[in-house]
């Protein structure tokens, strides 16, 4: 009798420990996934911006920000038109 009630304790233990693993998982899987769906609602909806403050700025995605005058833009492309 104490051989059996030594496996079945076993079997208690190693089932919680594996219930605890899988729950542990599964709340994470589900922060992840509730993360990226806010994400993409935050993507796909993004806020309205209200216009009485101006129109939006210009947005550099590479944190770049280039200032020419457009003379010098113009002397660039008639550059590289010689040069062909």
């Amino acid at each position: 009798m104490p051989k059996v009630n030594k496996i079945l304790w076993s079997i208690a233990i190693l089932l919680i420990a594996i219930s605890t693993i899988i729950f542990s998982f599964g709340i994470i899987f589900i922060g992840a996934v509730m993360v990226s769906l806010y994400g993409l609602y935050r993507h796909y909806f993004p806020k309205k911006r209200s216009t009485k403050y101006g129109p939006r700025s210009q947005v550099y995605t590479f944190g770049e920000v280039i200032d020419l005058k457009p003379e010098v833009i113009h002397q660039t492309i008639e550059a590289k038109k010689s040069d062909k």
